[in-house]
């Protein structure tokens, strides 16, 4: 399967806007694609104005497919009006050689993941909560990733399949950056994800793959176990939370 992850900046206000068009319109457009296996707009926890809109597709072609033909434009521009349309200003010499401020519109960023076999985790919880969506993206040593894998498999997986409160787990590679995955948990609601991290389980899977990590990982790691050092947050371990804000399965 193939995961393409839209990140975009939404304008102050614009949110249940833009949940509203999502699925009035975008929903049911990607439903008619084919390959498209799953859809859904999440919403960063720490920076609101930050949504993330998710697809699962059958094969990397078929999400290809649904950019080359124009169909991803097409449902851009109907979510453009509430996204921030300026970011940044640029400044330039206009022909008669005078100063100009011109603002320049930021897409959303896209990104394309290749996913390993979906693992359907626990059952869902009795009194689920608002979905949620936890991304933990790792940059890995070069020649590291196939032992990586190996452990995930072993190890990690088993701990999340029996985790109270996880629904699914995916292991995604970077399309083009072969040191680099993200793996993504659906959770019944933010209370558990919350639970499973302070509970100290999330601390002890990451110290399993810990001598993976790139060198400035471990040189991190070292400082914290030295006496009178305080800890230093790595910059090769990035969580995020997500709300899903809408969405829907196509299997």
């Amino acid at each position: 399967m193939f995961l393409r992850l839209v990140q975009a900046k939404v304008k102050p206000g614009r949110v249940g806007d833009l949940s509203a068009a999502y699925g009035r319109e975008i929903i049911p457009k990607l439903q008619e694609v084919d390959g498209c296996l799953f859809v859904s707009l999440v919403q960063n926890e720490r920076q609101p104005g930050e949504c993330v809109s998710l697809t699962l597709w059958e094969t990397a072609e078929s999400a290809e497919d649904y950019v080359r033909k124009g169909t991803y434009a097409r449902l851009l521009e109907i979510i453009m009006p509430y996204l921030s349309g300026t970011t940044e200003w640029k400044v330039h010499l206009s022909p008669d050689q005078k100063l100009e401020y011109v603002p320049v519109t930021e897409e959303p960023a896209v990104k394309a993941y290749n996913v390993s076999p979906v693992s359907p985790a626990s059952p869902p919880s009795e009194n689920p909560g608002p979905l949620y969506v936890r991304i933990l993206s790792l940059r890995f040593r070069p020649g590291k990733m196939e032992e990586f894998k190996d452990l995930y498999m072993r190890r990690i997986l088993p701990v999340l399949n029996v985790t109270k409160g996880c629904r699914y787990a995916y292991l995604t590679e970077e399309a083009n950056e072969r040191d680099e995955v993200i793996s993504m948990t659906i959770w019944d609601s933010k209370e558990f994800a919350d639970e499973y991290e302070s509970s100290g389980t999330f601390n002890a899977l990451v110290h399993q793959i810990g001598h993976l990590l790139s060198g400035l990982y471990q040189w991190k790691m070292s400082l914290e176990n030295e006496p009178g050092r305080s800890a230093v947050t790595s910059e090769d371990i990035s969580v995020e939370g997500y709300s899903v804000v809408t969405g829907k399965s196509f299997l």
